[in-house]
C-alpha cells in the first residue's frame, strides 16, 4: 500500500507542477493592458524642439518655426499649458530688443486674448508659406546683419480662406542666430 501512496504522491506532484507551469506560461504570454496612449498633437510635436541645442539656421527656417508655433496656438486641441510653453518657445526666436519691449505676462495675456477671438469665431490657421530662400533680402548697416522676408498664412473660417501676409525683419545676434526683430502686415503687391 505504501507503493501506491508514493506513486499517487508522485503523480499528484507531477500534475501540480504541470498546472503551475501552464499558469506561468499563460501569465507570461498574456498581453498586458496597454498603457494609455498619448495623443501626439502638432503642439506636442512642436514642444519637443529644443532651440538652445538646435536653433534654426537661416532666416527662412526661423520664420517657418514661428509659423509652426502660430499654427499650434490656434489649433483646437492645444491646451492652456501648451499655449504657455509655446509662447515661451516663440520668444526664443525673438531678438533681445523685441523681448525687452514686452514682458512675458503681457505677451501671454495678449496672445490668449487673440486665441480666444480666433476660437470664438472658429478660425484656424490651415496653412502657410514662407518666402523662398532666393527671395530673402539681406542688408548690413549700423544695426547689424538684417534679413527681410514674407510669411503668408491662410486662415480658414466657416469654409472661407483669408490670406494674411506679413513682412518679417530679422537680425543676426552675436552667436550667428537669426532672431525676429519685428513684423508688419504687408501689401500683396510687395515681395
Amino acid at each position: 500500500m505504501r507503493k501506491n501512496n508514493i506513486k499517487n504522491t508522485i503523480i499528484g506532484l507531477v500534475i501540480l507542477a504541470i498546472v503551475v507551469l501552464v499558469i506561468f506560461i499563460l501569465a507570461v504570454n498574456t498581453p498586458k493592458e496597454a498603457p494609455e496612449s498619448v495623443q501626439i498633437t502638432v503642439a506636442t510635436k512642436q514642444l519637443t524642439k529644443n532651440y538652445e541645442k538646435d536653433y534654426p539656421g537661416t532666416p527662412r527656417t526661423v520664420v517657418t518655426e514661428y509659423a509652426e508655433i502660430t499654427k499650434c496656438f490656434y489649433a483646437s486641441d492645444t491646451t492652456e499649458d501648451q499655449i504657455r510653453d509655446l509662447a515661451t518657445q516663440m520668444r526664443q526666436l525673438f531678438d533681445d530688443e523685441l523681448v525687452a519691449n514686452q514682458s512675458f505676462d503681457d505677451f501671454y495675456d495678449s496672445l490668449r486674448s487673440e486665441i480666444a477671438v480666433y476660437r470664438d469665431k472658429n478660425k484656424v490657421v490651415s496653412s502657410y508659406s514662407v518666402s523662398s530662400s532666393t527671395d530673402v533680402k539681406y542688408d548690413t548697416n549700423e544695426y547689424g546683419s538684417l534679413a527681410t522676408l514674407y510669411l503668408s498664412m491662410n486662415v480658414r473660417q466657416d469654409g472661407n480662406i483669408n490670406k494674411i501676409k506679413e513682412q518679417f525683419l530679422l537680425r543676426q545676434d552675436s552667436v550667428g542666430h537669426w532672431k525676429i526683430l519685428g513684423w508688419v502686415l504687408a501689401n500683396d503687391t510687395e515681395e
